[in-house]
């Protein structure tokens, strides 16, 4: 199926109360009068505001998915019985937004309509951490993400796609999971992976039939690790982060033995380092698969540097607003 382009679905959102069915609100627009939006590969999310005041995302779709309606249907009834803290509640409409398309037909598509988040990505604040070399911050940032991935573990779900701007961190110090385009629920297990992933966060030999619940065990390992390795030496950021990835890129995968940044976590003074850095390695060199002991692992990374602190994330610093640019904790974190 051919679906719209983005300048389709502006025209549309920016005649919102003719065009779209079901949801009251209107696009947010920026300097010129346009709608704000961010694009991705498969769709295109706009922020609105609604009838009550709230700020919402509206995902439309630029690229057609496998089983659309039946995935998204999926997860959003998980979403809305989980409760986890790290995901957020979305609604699917199946023909909401009509779009009038020279590529596509004219017709109504459907759209995923979720609350905007405001935050800052993991990559972003990692980026913020290792320039000012908060290790405490970045210890805590690792035992933040172990919490998360228990929690999914927790569940049986993954979510397929993770890596660094698909992690965000709220003013109030919460980690949030975006982009449940490839999420893996038990009732889909029928059905194959949509999207395989950023190449920097996944193994390099991950196709559309690996969807499982352990498909983010890969990814989950690289992001600890990473954060680890920052923890405790946070200028490896500035050596070997591209903006696509943290510091591991997809070439330290195909050939662990030939990558200088596997070699160099391999003599880490750090225990956790060196153990996790010979386990990646071991994974790169088998097929894609659960990685054995992934919670055991967790659990242990979620205590690792354990400092005496507030329950949540208070400590978490947080690049504020004012005028002064100053990093200060969190406002208002539980």
């Amino acid at each position: 199926m051919t679906f719209p382009t983005l300048t389709d679905y502006k025209g549309a959102i920016a005649n919102a109360p003719r065009r779209l069915r079901g949801i009251e609100a209107l696009p947010c627009r920026d300097d010129r009068g346009e709608p704000r939006f961010l694009a991705g590969n498969f769709a295109g999310v706009f922020k609105m505001e609604a009838a009550d005041g709230s700020t919402l995302a509206v995902k439309c779709f630029i690229r057609d998915l496998p089983a659309l309606g039946r995935r998204y249907e999926a997860v959003a009834r998980f979403l809305r019985a989980a409760g986890s803290p790290y995901l957020v509640t979305l609604d699917y409409h199946p023909e909401a937004l009509f779009v009038t398309s020279r590529l596509a037909a004219s017709a109504d598509y459907p759209v995923v309509v979720m609350p905007w988040l405001e935050g800052r990505t993991l990559g972003a604040v990692a980026e913020s951490l290792c320039q000012r070399r908060n290790q405490r911050a970045l210890a805590g940032l690792t035992r933040a993400w172990a919490r998360l991935c228990l929690d999914l573990a927790a569940r049986g779900v993954a979510h397929g796609d993770l890596k660094h701007d698909n992690v965000l961190i709220t003013p109030e110090g919460r980690l949030k999971l975006i982009d449940y385009d490839s999420m893996y629920l038990p009732e889909l297990r029928d059905l194959k992976c949509t999207l395989l992933g950023g190449v920097n966060f996944q193994h390099p030999g991950r196709r559309d039939i690996h969807f499982d619940a352990g498909m983010d065990h890969f990814s989950i390992l690289v992001i600890l690790l990473s954060l680890r390795a920052l923890t405790l030496a946070p200028e490896l950021f500035e050596r070997h982060h591209t903006s696509e990835n943290l510091i591991f890129c997809r070439d330290d995968f195909v050939k662990p033995s030939d990558s200088p940044l596997f070699q160099h976590l391999a003599r880490s003074n750090d225990l956790f380092v060196r153990d996790w850095t010979d386990r990646l390695a071991r994974c790169c060199a088998q097929p894609p698969g659960p990685v054995a002991g992934i919670k055991r692992l967790l659990g242990a990374a979620r205590k690792l540097d354990a400092v005496e602190e507030a329950p949540g994330l208070k400590w978490l610093f947080y690049q504020t607003a004012n005028a002064a640019g100053r990093w200060l904790p969190a406002p208002g974190a539980p």
